[in-house]
C-alpha cells in the first residue's frame, strides 16, 4: 500500500513513484491538491482508508446523505482503489472522489483549506496525528463511525457509531456518553441478504457434493488447509473454497479461470474473487471464518445460514453477541474439518445453527435500519 503518514521524504518518494506510473491524481492528491465537487453548498468531508468494506460503506453513506441534504457536497477519500467500487460512487450528483491527503502538516493544511468542511466524518479508522491536529484549530466538528479514538489526540468530536462494544468502552473514558451511540455495524445495511442457490448445481452438476469455505486464509495458512484437507474424509464427496488476500497459494486453481463446469469431489479452489462470496455463503455446508477477515465477509457467512466458526484471531464485528454456541473459536485446521464431519452427519444441528445465524444477522440489519435514520437526522440538522 502506499505511503500516508507523516514523514515528509517517504511521502515524496512515494508520490515521485506515482508520477513515475502515471498515477499523477494520487500524487497530487496525497499533498492535499484535492477538489470538492462543482457547487456553492457545503462540504462534507468522508475519510475512508484501506477497507473495502468501510469504503462501500462510504458510498452508499454518501448517497443517503446526498439524497437527505440535496445542497450539501460530499468528498470521499481513500487511500486503496478498489475499481469495482465505482459503480457505486459514479454518477452521484454532487458526490466528489479519489485519494486522500497524507498526514504531513502541509498536506493536512491544503486539504483542509481547499475543501473547507462542514464536518468531517472518519470511517473505520480514526484521523492520524496531524490531521486531528488541523481539526481542533479550525473548529471542524468530527464524527466518528466504525471505529475507536485511536492514539491521537482527538478533534472536536460530535458523535460516535461504534461497530461494537469494545470501541463504545474505548471511547467512555474519553467522551460524554450524549455522543456516545450505541453500537451497531451499519455495514449490514449493504450484505447482500438474498442470493439465488445457483452456484450449487454450477459446481457439482448432479451429483450430491458438500461445499465448504473458509474465508480470510492467509499465504502462510494455505498449505496447513490443503494438507488437512487432503487427509480428510470429506475430500471424498467435498469440495474445498479458500479465499483471502494476494495471490493464490502454488497448486490451487484460481475461480477467475473456473470454467463453470462442475468440479470433480475433492476439488479445492481459491476464491479470489470478492463476487462470488454471497453464492458461496449460500452454498456452502459450513463456513469457516480465518484470521483478518473482513467484516463483509462475516455478516456475509452469517447471512447465508450456515453453520459457522471463526479462528482465534477473526475479526468478529460483534463479539459480544456471537457467544461459543453461535460461532465456535477453533484454532487448527483439522479441528474444524472434524466439526464440519459430524455436521455432515447431523443435518438437524446443522440447520439450527445455521437458523441462529441468520437470525443473528437479520437483528443486527434490523438495529442498523431503526438506526440510520437518526444519523441522517443529524445530517439534516448540519
Amino acid at each position: 500500500m502506499s505511503y500516508y503518514g507523516e514523514v515528509m521524504l517517504r511521502a515524496r518518494w512515494a508520490s515521485w513513484r506515482d508520477w513515475r506510473q502515471q498515477r499523477r491524481g494520487q500524487a497530487n492528491a496525497r499533498w492535499g491538491w484535492i477538489r470538492p465537487p462543482t457547487g456553492r453548498g457545503p462540504a462534507i468531508w468522508m475519510q475512508g482508508f484501506a477497507d473495502y468494506d468501510d469504503l462501500r460503506l462510504a458510498a452508499d453513506l454518501a448517497k443517503a446523505i446526498r439524497q437527505k441534504r440535496l445542497d450539501l457536497r460530499v468528498v470521499l477519500t481513500f487511500e486503496v482503489e478498489h475499481p469495482e467500487l465505482l459503480e457505486h460512487m459514479d454518477g452521484i450528483p454532487g458526490l466528489g472522489y479519489g485519494f486522500g491527503p497524507c498526514d504531513h502538516p502541509q498536506a493536512v493544511a491544503r486539504t483542509l483549506e481547499r475543501l473547507a468542511p462542514l464536518r468531517y466524518l472518519a470511517l473505520g479508522a480514526p484521523p492520524r496525528r496531524h490531521l486531528a491536529a488541523a481539526l481542533t484549530k479550525r473548529s471542524i466538528p468530527a464524527v466518528f463511525m466504525g471505529t475507536g479514538p485511536g492514539p491521537a489526540a482527538l478533534p472536536p468530536v460530535e458523535a460516535v457509531y461504534p461497530r461494537n462494544v469494545e470501541q463504545a468502552e474505548a471511547w467512555h473514558p474519553l467522551l460524554p456518553a450524549g455522543r456516545i451511540e450505541e453500537p451497531v455495524d451499519f455495514s449490514t445495511l449493504i450484505t447482500v441478504a438474498q442470493v439465488e442457490p445457483n452456484f450449487r448445481a454450477m459446481a457439482c452438476g448432479g451429483d450430491d457434493r458438500q461445499l465448504w469455505w473458509v474465508s480470510g486464509v492467509s499465504a502462510a495458512s494455505a498449505a496447513r488447509w490443503i494438507k488437512a484437507w487432503q487427509g480428510s474424509p470429506l475430500r471424498r464427496s467435498g469440495l474445498l473454497f479458500l479465499s483471502g488476500h494476494g495471490k493464490a497459494p502454488a497448486g490451487l486453481e484460481r475461480m477467475s479461470r473456473w470454467a463453470r463446469t462442475p468440479l470433480a469431489a475433492g476439488s479445492s479452489l481459491w476464491v479470489d474473487e470478492g463476487r462470488w462470496h454471497p453464492a458461496l455463503a449460500v452454498a456452502a455446508q459450513g463456513v469457516h471464518l480465518e484470521a483478518a477477515t473482513s467484516t463483509g465477509d462475516i455478516w456475509q457467512a452469517f447471512a447465508g445460514g450456515r453453520p459457522l466458526s471463526a479462528a482465534p484471531t477473526a475479526r468478529l464485528p460483534r463479539p459480544e453477541a456471537m457467544g461459543p454456541e453461535l460461532v465456535p473459536i477453533l484454532a487448527d485446521p483439522n479441528t474444524v474439518l472434524a466439526r464440519w464431519r459430524d455436521l455432515a452427519g447431523d443435518p438437524m444441528a446443522a440447520r439450527e445453527q445455521g437458523d441462529a445465524a441468520r437470525r443473528a444477522f437479520w437483528a443486527e440489519r434490523r438495529r442498523a435500519g431503526e438506526r440510520l435514520p437518526a444519523f441522517l437526522e443529524r445530517v439534516f440538522a448540519w
